[in-house]
């Protein structure tokens, strides 16, 4: 039987809110959990979208209003969720249960208020808050506590007493620099009896040159930062310099606003330094794929999508690589928006190519970066300047098209077309890499001089190019004869120059010329390209003679794709200003330039880098919408860039491209920015973040454990702290919150088992880069050595089988190089680090935005059993015996050493007990492999134990 709804409703009225509805907070968890799967972003059935709020205030399929503001009676949303009607009801009883009443009186209640549409609260720009009252003021030590104990409060539960000096500083070090501390700064600490006694120790370690190496390497995570290229054969890519930028920034305690703007769009700053275009390999480490037959397109687009899609997580802390395919399911991002946001990337030179194209050359010794980087400027400006000059003589020269050809082909089938007033030659069938082909064209009647020949290449189809590039050529050699009417032997013509249409090319035009790789569209053409030829002294011909072009082309790339030209033509001129451009005072000082700054940097040593850097204007690509996510299938075609309509407007005066889009992020009407920074810092320290999933702020996402400590910390991020990412850790590691002891009190477990609430101290495990430094540091081994070229610590027999020769190079055991942080490890994605896979790092494939932790067997056999930690084991064994005194107070310090705290009588007795049976054992029977004597295996079991206790694998 079918109800009103006016008689339905009244049986809800004792559960509706009290106080106004709110949508984000109320309404959009609901339509969230129950609604969008069948009426969100992705799929609207009936023609109804709860995720805009033109749809929910429009009709459906039925042609009925969805929500009328003001009367759930005439709102056909209502009227389905309240009825009992199996066949109108929503959610359908195949799709879920009936929604509990609660839910429905909110419905309705919001409705009833005339549905107030709000948006998510990520999405509003964050505020300040004043200073919550609470319990106990005495407690704070700033901003972050009473915002923290005022939730305490609500809660009716207490913060922890602060943790002892060595608890805390054991923490401190751990979580800022990634080191345990020192006995010697343990004492130190302790003695120390100042009001800011531990304010000192923090800032002695935010000022540690192992501060950037921490974070440096949390950085790496969300960069997806690997020393290999990931997929295919996974090859060695040299991207360690971008590391090396990353510790240097941190410890430079660079603002969080230049760090994010270099990242993104470094190259595009005016006078780019060197390491400003370092910064944007960041962009550069998606993963690349040289396996034979792969196309270079595709994974072009692919890396354009990921670097989307990072820099939202990154940044934004937004699930966007969902709008790749459709609308977001959740959140208010259109499909096409999506791909308006991706324009940002698309217009960048670089390929999926073998040689990480484009690079720069970066000296090894960083001291020689600021000389290089003028080289490097003093390059750029002459290709700059002379691209200039040639392109506006190439526009005022008034070519004569060839419209008579002959072309043959060696190893590749050529014929001939008459097109737009040109024979154009053209490949027939399958073509050959490294095939040549031969141009003919008569003399034209009382021709004068020709001073130059422009050879243009062109896509076979040019519509279908502008949306799918073709597979392009280069060419190895360029000849010029002439054959003479008399029939005498073709005269070979003296090249001078050859000229191409790239403002900075990534290969030297003029090697065409000597037969290496030099001009042409590599590795893919979707446009009309250009060169030309300029001979020594301008070509004399007679009637009847005949001017013969060769042209070697390239070989094959990546296994299956001949770099060969399939369809060009031809034109001459003969205006003496490309004669003269050969002795023009202007050329030949930028020439010179270009020869002079190219020597003084091939003087330096140096490695190669990969950067970003933007396509010319006239090569700008097309950006379509992909239908379904298909690069293939291309939609409509875009406009300018832009970002997604729920967000903030692009500043007035920013450019529309990559340093644009840094602006828009980094300004203060960004909502998203600073929160999603501040929660990344809050994670590391605390476990967790305010906003737990980090890699969520979306309307999915969890909400924030302390939204008005969030948006307060974010606001003071930008503003009163100048983005500084030290004065921001400063403050959360100084605060009382921060200083907590870790021990669960009594029933706590309970009402706040993930501290959630903030009612204790964080207790972490060590990330995997912490358990190994830290068993290095304990050890005595740790190697001083800063930044460089990656390390090859020793790995475990038989893990070490790469696709291609890539050899592990550890050096011998007491090589410093062996020893240095693990931040420096070569990272390679196909073959982890197996001591860090054990410990739940990433690949990095992808962004990683958290890591999860787990406490497995694997871990502490790692530990056990791995020859890297065996060999800090023995070490520390080592240190352990030299301590004066007998075995209990060497084991008592071994204790300290490992934990940075004082043992306990009834644990030292278990570790002396412990000691004496294995030295027993060891007595009765030799081990030589444990240690050279039974005292000394002793130890070394006895150290490895220390090592892999809980105490010691904690901060």
């Amino acid at each position: 039987m079918k109800f009103p709804l006016a008689f339905l409703l009244p049986a809800l009225v004792p559960l509706v809110c009290q106080g106004e509805i709110d949508f984000a907070r109320d309404v959009q968890p609901i339509l969230n959990a129950k609604c969008t799967a069948c009426h969100g972003g992705v799929k609207e059935a009936g023609h109804v979208s709860f995720v805009y709020r033109d749809k929910v205030l429009g009709k459906g399929e039925s042609g009925k209003p969805v929500v009328v503001p003001g009367n759930p009676d005439a709102s056909e949303m209502i009227r389905r969720i309240v009825t009992h009607d199996p066949d109108d009801v929503m959610p359908k009883p195949e799709h879920g249960p009936r929604l509990p009443d609660k839910e429905i009186a909110t419905l309705t209640q919001w409705v009833k208020e005339g549905a107030k549409w709000g948006e998510h609260w990520s999405f509003v720009k964050p505020e300040r808050h004043p200073a919550p009252a609470v319990s106990n003021a005495a407690w704070c030590r700033n901003p972050i506590d009473a915002f923290v104990l005022a939730r305490l409060d609500t809660e009716k539960l207490k913060p922890s007493a602060e943790a002892d000096r060595a608890a805390l500083l054991r923490r401190a070090s751990l979580d800022l620099i990634g080191l345990p501390p020192s006995p010697a700064e343990l004492d130190t600490f302790q003695k120390d009896t100042t009001p800011d006694a531990y304010e000192k120790q923090v800032d002695r370690l935010l000022a540690s040159p192992a501060f950037g190496e921490r974070w440096a390497s949390v950085w790496m995570d969300v960069a997806r930062y690997a020393d290999s290229e990931g997929l295919g054969l996974d090859r060695r890519r040299d991207v360690w310099k971008y590391r090396d930028w990353l510790i240097e920034a941190f410890n430079g305690d660079m603002p969080f606003d230049r760090f994010a703007t270099e990242q993104l769009a470094g190259d595009l700053l005016p006078n780019p330094t060197l390491d400003q275009q370092i910064a944007t390999t960041f962009q550069r480490l998606s993963q690349s794929n040289d396996e034979g037959g792969t196309d270079d397109e595709e994974f072009r687009v692919a890396a354009v999508l990921d670097r989307v899609n990072t820099t939202w997580e990154v940044f934004q802390g937004q699930t966007f690589g969902c709008v790749q395919c459709h609308s977001h399911p959740y959140d208010p991002i259109q499909h096409d928006e999506y791909y308006k946001f991706s324009d940002f990337f698309n217009q960048t030179r670089d390929w999926d190519l073998t040689e990480n194209l484009p690079v720069m050359r970066v000296p090894i010794d960083r001291t020689k970066h600021a000389e290089a980087g003028q080289y490097e400027a003093a390059i750029s400006k002459a290709e700059s300047d002379l691209y200039e000059i040639h392109g506006k003589l190439n526009t005022a020269t008034r070519w004569a098209p060839v419209k008579e050809m002959t072309a043959t082909g060696r190893g590749t089938k050529l014929k001939t077309v008459v097109q737009s007033g040109y024979s154009e030659f053209r490949t027939e069938g399958n073509v050959a890499s490294n095939s040549v082909h031969t141009l003919v064209f008569p003399a034209a009647a009382d021709s004068p001089a020709l001073t130059a020949l422009r050879l243009e290449l062109l896509p076979l189809d040019e519509a279908k190019a502008r949306l799918t590039p073709e597979w392009g050529s280069f060419l190895k050699r360029v000849e010029v004869s002439v054959l003479l009417a008399d029939g005498t032997p073709a005269r070979p013509v003296p090249l001078a120059r050859l000229i191409g249409d790239e403002e900075h090319p990534l290969f030297d035009p003029e090697n065409s010329l000597k037969g290496k790789q030099g001009w042409g569209p590599y590795s893919k053409i979707d446009r009309t390209r250009w060169c030309v030829v300029i001979p020594q002294l301008p070509i004399v011909l007679t009637n009847g003679d005949k001017v013969q072009v060769t042209l070697a082309n390239g070989g094959t790339i990546i296994s299956s794709f001949p770099m060969v030209s399939k369809r060009g033509r031809l034109a001459t001129t003969s205006d003496p200003a490309w004669t003269n451009l050969l002795t023009r005072p202007d050329v030949v000082a930028l020439r010179q330039t270009l020869i002079d700054a190219d020597k003084k940097l091939d003087a330096i040593p140096t490695t190669t880098v990969p950067v970003m850097r933007d396509v010319e204007p006239a090569a700008r690509r097309e950006t379509h919408v992909f239908v379904r996510g298909n690069w293939l299938d291309k939609g409509a075609l875009i406009g300018k860039p832009d970002v997604p309509a729920i967000f903030p407007r692009m500043p007035k005066d920013a450019p529309p491209n990559r340093l644009g889009l840094a602006r828009w992020l980094t300004s203060t009407d960004n909502p998203l920015t600073a929160r999603v920074a501040v929660n990344r810092f809050w994670l590391e320290l605390f476990g967790t973040g305010i906003v737990e999933t980090a890699e969520d702020f979306g309307s999915s996402g969890m909400k924030p454990s302390h939204p008005e400590l969030l948006d307060d910390l974010a606001v003071r991020f930008e503003t009163d702290m100048k983005w500084s990412m030290k004065r921001l850790l400063r403050e959360i590691a100084t605060s009382a919150t921060y200083r907590q002891s870790a021990v669960i009190a009594p029933g706590m477990n309970e009402r706040d088992q993930s501290n959630r609430l903030l009612s204790r101290g964080p207790r972490q495990r060590l990330t995997a880069e912490m358990a190994r430094d830290n068993a290095l540091a304990l050890s005595g081994l740790l190697s001083s050595q800063k930044l460089g070229s990656p390390a090859f610590p020793p790995l475990p027999p038989g893990v070490w089988k790469p696709f291609v020769t890539d050899p592990w190079m550890t050096p011998k055991e007491g090589d410093a190089g062996r020893y240095r942080r693990s931040v420096y490890t070569y990272w390679k994605r196909s073959i982890p680090y197996p001591t860090f896979s054990t410990f739940d790092a990433p690949t990095r494939e992808l962004c990683s935005k958290r890591r999860i932790v787990s406490n497995t067997p694997l871990q502490a056999l790692t530990v056990l059993n791995d020859p890297a930690f065996d060999e800090c084991t023995r070490a520390l064994a080592k240190r352990i015996q030299d301590t004066p005194g007998d075995d209990r107070a060497k084991l008592a310090a071994g204790y300290q050493f490992t934990t940075s705290r004082n043992v306990a009588p009834q644990r030292l007795d278990q570790l002396v007990k412990l000691h004496r049976t294995l030295t027993e054992r060891f007595t009765a029977t030799p081990d030589p492999k444990a240690g050279v004597t039974p005292e000394a295996a002793a130890y070394n079991v006895t150290s490895s134990v220390l090592l892999n206790l809980d105490e010691a694998m904690v901060r």
